[in-house]
């Protein structure tokens, strides 16, 4: 082979191996990125809240409704694959729990969500990390609205959810959800609507979830 050739061959290696680089390079970022993602993402939907500015509801509570399973509940859908529940459409489309409010305008609904979570270390098919979601959906029809509390853009281009991953057998997982009803960008208009809890197995590694003892405590006018 003659100079010319050698050098031909030299550069089409150090093109190959830069591009290999790259793509390795690409690939250890994807499977880096964390559910707090804060890098900026092609196809991010604009958030329903704007997470830059504090919230505040404030309205008069005079009515407590509870709804539960004490029982074990499992799930197949995973995250990373759209199942057809929720407003993001990648929970199970079957919530775990439901049930109805009537919401008048100028107030502010409270919801309490809690739930025993299981472990990918001690459960077959359980992702490392379970994802919930708490939705209001008119009853007159509509799309399901998540209320306040949740993170917009878990992993940089999914929908709302908050999460948890259960370190060994069980772990006990609580949050707080409030949502304003009135007219405002992020709130719900007055009227009836139908309250669901959603939930998946978390994307990386694939997987559903598992858990116990689910309790929706909400906090209305009426």
């Amino acid at each position: 082979m003659n100079y010319k050739g050698r050098v031909l061959v030299s550069i089409h290696l150090a093109a190959v191996a830069v591009l290999l680089t790259a793509a390795t390079t690409t690939a250890s970022a994807q499977e880096q990125r964390g559910f707090l993602t804060l890098e900026k993402t092609d196809g991010v939907a604009r958030a329903m809240h704007n997470p830059s500015v504090p919230a505040e509801c404030r309205g008069p509570v005079s009515l407590v409704t509870d709804v539960g399973y004490e029982g074990v509940k499992t799930t197949g859908a995973n995250f990373a694959a759209p199942a057809g529940g929720g407003e993001s459409g990648r929970f199970d489309k079957t919530p775990i729990l439901t049930t109805k409010v009537s919401l008048e305008e100028g107030t502010c609904l409270n919801a309490h969500f809690s739930a025993i979570v299981g472990s990918r270390q001690s459960y077959t098919g359980a992702a490392s990390i379970a994802l919930f979601q708490v939705t209001l959906t008119p009853s007159g029809g509509g799309a399901p609205q998540h209320m306040y509390g949740h993170y917009d853009t878990p992993y940089g281009i999914y929908g709302p959810a908050v999460a948890i991953e259960a370190e060994r057998d069980v772990d006990t997982f609580g949050s707080n959800f409030f949502q304003r009803v009135g007219f405002e960008r992020g709130d719900v208009k007055p009227g009836d609507y139908q309250v669901d809890v959603w939930w998946a197995g978390g994307p990386a590694g694939g997987g559903g979830a598992i858990g116990a003892a689910f309790v929706l405590k909400l906090y209305s006018s009426k």
